[in-house]
């Protein structure tokens, strides 16, 4: 266009060459660090389009640049329905995830007069109980596409129980398959004055709740009080016991059991001990937390491995320079939650969360109780989503010969 300065030959000449390399383009399209700016290259031509979106190109990309936390859900009181869940962004953001945050519809004070109650948030989807329980309904909210319609679910189902049996604890498990995510539903049966323990397992399939064959449990470990559980491909992992993990083998329906690395043991409070998910389904990892030292093992192929200690007084000498009270900061460490791969661990201490980055080292406070929310209920993480969505490219020929 006149007016408008050319690159030199040689100039131009060299970016061809190295944007004309395949091996040299996909580096540097690993490089730029977030999924939404990949989608926008990929726009470029569908040669770029095809580099962006290859299963092996995505899985060094996520590897690289793990979904970020763009914020959480913090349930407050679940029997005050003035209280819902409510969302707390993550700032500061890179400029182009804010956009995208501030596009999104994270409120659920639309249940403000009813209880709500989050059962699972997990890739751009928050499963939400609303109503008491018998007349409670199920929605799917997809905050980051508002203008997609809440998806209504059954309602939970409720086994018939053994003579003198009871719920131990209920839980909602959710995976990631292609075209969304599949939701399990644990319900667990324990009788009265006998050590029996039995398993109800719920398959959300085609908008129904489709029962597996219940497994009894009655050899192995009792699962904790509150044990949350971990979904990771086709087995559920779930603490039980002092130091086991039950493993449960969703394809062939069958039990096993690990015990936890040595000289360690669950926290039958469940406060400083979690279980996370590792991405590539190759195991499991357990997260303790010792008064301010924090432990991350890996089990896989078999064995523990030790794979990270943070000291979080080596971070951190002085927690009021977070905003932390002395009160708080006297305070027992709690895990809340833990990211996939151990990335990221939430802990409360005192009126405080705290966000743990465990790959870059950074230790920051991200919420406080109020006067408002005196309850400190459950923490929910919203990620971003993962995989990004490519769009289909018009027939330009001009841009196809890039």
């Amino acid at each position: 266009m006149e007016g408008e300065r050319q690159p030199p030959p040689a100039a131009a000449a060299a970016v061809s060459k190295v944007l004309d390399d395949d091996d040299l383009l996909a580096e540097i399209l690993l490089r730029v660090g977030l999924p939404t700016t990949l989608v926008r290259a990929s726009l470029v031509c569908k040669r770029w389009l095809a580099h962006a979106s290859g299963r092996a190109f995505l899985r060094r990309f996520r590897k690289l640049h793990p979904p970020r936390l763009l914020g959480f859900y913090v349930e407050g009181d679940r029997d005050v329905p003035a209280d819902p869940p409510a969302f707390v962004p993550v700032l500061p953001q890179p400029a182009e995830l804010a956009a995208v945050v501030r596009r999104a519809s994270f409120s659920l004070d639309v249940y403000r007069v009813l209880l709500a109650q989050i059962h699972d948030c997990r890739n751009g989807s928050v499963f939400v109980q609303v109503g008491t329980e018998g007349r409670a309904v199920m929605r799917v909210h997809t905050p980051l596409c508002p203008q997609r319609r809440v998806a209504f679910i059954p309602p939970l189902p409720r086994p018939a129980l053994r003579p003198r049996g009871l719920c131990s604890f209920t839980q909602i498990l959710s995976t990631e398959e292609r075209g969304g995510l599949s939701y399990h539903y644990l319900y667990v049966e324990s009788t009265v004055d006998k050590p029996e323990t039995r398993l109800h397992i719920y398959v959300l399939q085609d908008g129904l709740w489709l029962p597996r064959a219940p497994l009894d449990m009655h050899q192995l470990p009792r699962p904790l009080l509150q044990p949350k559980p971990v979904l990771v491909d086709t087995r559920i992992y779930m603490p039980a016991g002092l130091s086991d993990i039950i493993v449960l083998d969703l394809t062939a329906s069958s039990f096993s059991t690990i015990q936890l690395p040595r000289g360690t043991k669950h926290d039958e409070c469940g406060g400083t001990t979690m279980l996370a998910r590792s991405y590539d389904a190759s195991g499991v990892y357990f997260v303790l937390v010792e008064e301010f030292q924090l432990l991350i093992w890996l089990h896989k192929g078999g064995n523990w491995s030790l794979v990270d200690t943070i000291c979080l007084r080596e971070m951190c000498p002085d927690f009021r320079t977070l905003g932390c009270t002395v009160e708080d900061e006297d305070s027992d460490l709690i895990i809340r939650r833990a990211g996939n791969d151990a990335e990221f661990v939430l802990l409360q201490m005192g009126r405080c969360a705290l966000h743990l980055d465990t790959r870059c080292r950074t230790l920051r406070k991200v919420y406080e109780q109020t006067e408002e929310h005196q309850c400190f209920g459950d923490i929910h993480p919203f990620m971003m989503i993962w995989h990004p969505t490519f769009p289909a490219l018009r027939r330009d020929h001009a841009r196809d010969a890039m």
